[in-house]
């Protein structure tokens, strides 16, 4: 099934270049166009092609699935936002499993505290080598990276009004609390929002053409260790995050986004929509917040995953680099992304109920815990991290972990994504836990491709696999005016984090 927010059959080759605008504001040089407007054109403009999104400017693969979900018009697109790229989904997964895996697997070096903030920079490095500065593998002519395909459009699932928008591929994912990440982001009615956008590498992208052999009916088993199944060793997944804080009386208020790494993403005002009627979406600037790593690695105990978190500091002090202002977009994607730890457990043996409440002022080491290493740079802003001090990023809630909820991936999706009492998060005091062992169920080491829940696939720690899975048989089901038999087996339990929830 094809369907999506609006078709923009044939737009790319309408594409246009950034012209010079005239005085007075967008609206003014013609009234379709929002007052941040990149590139407002007059309606009689003459207009030639944009080189950026042409598509004889790139070896374009043709994808089996939609590429996004959500996006203005053709005609805004053609007369207001004419020089920003339009997202194209990469899917053109190899057949045969590479045969070289990246230098820092197997070495266990992530294990180490005097060598885990270097691994974290390998990892960062290999992520990023020719996917700077736009994040986009149809440009990488040093590496193949792709996109996980029906991520486009969730219009039941978590989160709300969720799916792929048209510009950059991100992916509402999650609210931000006040003053989650700072003292200076009071936030704003319906609050901030997380939006993200991931690239797998090629042994990643091995095992998503077993799974996805036939676009229609893809198999869920491949990674599922019961079948056989789950992701290779050396198999990385790379995860930019971006919020639309600061707005309003926020801005200046954040001093780690300042210099910000930017882009325009077609989003929601607001996670939760204030009031009744249709939602509707707008341009706005987001800025980049996080990175999030995921390395298949089976020197890693038990799990085989080691999953790591850099947090985005725009005042970074790196010698060598240029000053903070002065960087370009790669060199703030090089230099800006601090390591803020890694994790290849969960530390099951450690009960102890603390959390940093919001706002993070400094970060807290626990230094009891075996399977998380925190890096303690000084470019690093003050981070809340998890429960207990596990790891977990800015973007991230304060009483679970980075593994607390990816050991959780599954299809269907049976079981919560965060413990009972998690949310809402960032208060005074750590959660009010009723049963220390049905929490710790949050908090057990299980091994790669293995379901917490035996009634469900195991999407090998990935969610976002796991919801792939999930949109395509609801618009399978919503196109065949049918049901399966097995949807009805068990219960599925929302996945559902934040404030609200």
């Amino acid at each position: 099934m094809r369907h999506r927010q609006i078709c923009l059959a044939g737009v790319v080759a309408l594409a246009l270049p950034a012209m010079a605008i005239a005085e007075g504001k967008p609206s003014d040089i013609n009234p379709l166009c929002p007052d941040n407007s990149s590139a407002p054109l007059p309606p009689n403009a003459n207009k030639p092609v944009n080189p950026q999104t042409d598509p004889a400017a790139f070896d374009f693969h043709n994808s089996p699935y939609p590429d996004f979900g959500f996006m203005v018009s053709q005609q805004e697109y053609f007369f207001c936002w004419s020089d920003q790229p339009i997202f194209r989904l990469k899917t053109d997964f190899p057949n045969t499993l590479p045969d070289t895996v990246p230098d820092f697997v197997g070495t266990g070096e992530f294990m180490d505290p005097s060598t885990a903030a270097e691994y974290l920079e390998k990892v960062k490095r290999y992520s990023l080598t020719g996917n700077t500065p736009n994040w986009n593998p149809f440009e990488n002519t040093e590496a193949n990276w792709y996109h996980i395909p029906w991520l486009h459009s969730s219009p039941t699932a978590y989160p709300p009004n969720g799916g792929t928008e048209g510009f950059r591929g991100l992916i509402k994912e999650a609210p931000m609390s006040p003053h989650q990440i700072s003292a200076g982001q009071d936030g704003q009615d319906g609050n901030y929002s997380v939006y993200a956008i991931t690239l797998v590498n090629d042994i990643a992208a091995y095992t998503l053409h077993e799974m996805w052999k036939n676009p229609e009916g893809p198999d869920p088993r491949v990674t599922d260790a019961r079948y056989g199944g789950g992701f290779k060793d050396g198999a990385v997944f790379a995860k930019l995050l971006f919020t639309d804080a600061p707005r309003g009386s926020d801005k200046g208020n954040i001093p780690f986004l300042e210099n910000p790494y930017s882009w325009f993403g077609y989003i929601t005002p607001t996670f939760d929509p204030v009031g009744d009627g249709p939602v509707t979406r707008e341009v706005h600037q987001v800025n980049l917040l996080q990175m999030d790593i995921m390395v298949r690695d089976s020197t890693a105990p038990v799990t085989n995953w080691v999953l790591g978190t850099f947090a985005y500091n725009g005042q970074a002090d790196v010698k060598g680099a240029p000053a903070p202002a002065d960087r370009s977009d790669a060199e703030k994607l090089h230099h800006n992304l601090i390591p803020v730890g890694l994790m290849w457990g969960n530390d099951p043996q450690d009960t102890t109920n603390t959390t940093t409440p919001f706002p993070p002022t400094k970060t807290v080491i626990n230094p009891d815990l075996k399977e998380t290493i925190i890096t303690d740079s000084a470019n690093l802003p003050a981070q809340h991290l998890g429960w207990n001090g596990r790891l977990n990023g800015p973007a991230d809630l304060n009483t679970t972990s980075c593994l607390a909820c990816h050991i959780m991936a599954q299809y269907p999706a049976l079981t919560s994504l965060v413990p009972p009492g998690s949310v809402p998060d960032g208060g005074p005091n750590p959660p009010d836990i009723k049963d220390m062992d049905e929490w710790m169920f949050w908090f057990q080491n299980i091994p790669a491709a293995t379901s917490s829940n035996a009634s469900a696939y195991s999407t090998d720690f990935s969610f976002q696999v796991a919801i792939s899975l999930t949109n395509f048989y609801a618009a399978k089901d919503a196109a065949e005016f049918g049901h399966r038999a097995d949807e009805y087996l068990v219960a599925p339990v929302p996945i559902g984090r934040g404030v609200s929830d």
